[in-house]
């Protein structure tokens, strides 16, 4: 399989993946409009909503990579700034899913 067609699979998999967890994240948003910091605290630490929401993140975010990749790969032009840009990209990504996993990880623990 070439690179290109499990691009396209991976993008697939994970945009079926966020339908039900966007939906778990927005019916919960609209509740954390009525809470305070302390019910987002208990939220958070309850185990099963901070895995869904760390799988959320990283979902959305190597959904969001491929699209963007796919994106950067068709329409610009200059292999250099191509280079640049992708490696920002995924440096970007890797950081955003660090941050996620260290902010929960300190709400849990």
């Amino acid at each position: 399989m070439n690179s290109y067609s499990s691009k396209w699979i991976i993008q697939r998999i994970t945009a079926v993946l966020l339908i039900p967890l966007t939906f778990w994240f927005v019916y919960n948003c609209v509740l954390f409009s009525k809470s305070n910091y302390n019910d987002l605290i208990l939220f958070f630490s309850s185990y099963i909503n901070s895995l869904l929401f760390l799988i959320m993140m990283t979902v959305m975010l190597i959904h969001s990579k491929y699209g963007c990749e796919t994106i950067i790969e068709d329409y610009v032009v200059s292999k250099k700034i191509k280079t640049i840009t992708l490696f920002i990209l995924q440096l970007t990504i890797y950081l955003v899913i660090l941050i996620s996993l260290a902010s929960v990880v300190v709400i849990i623990f």
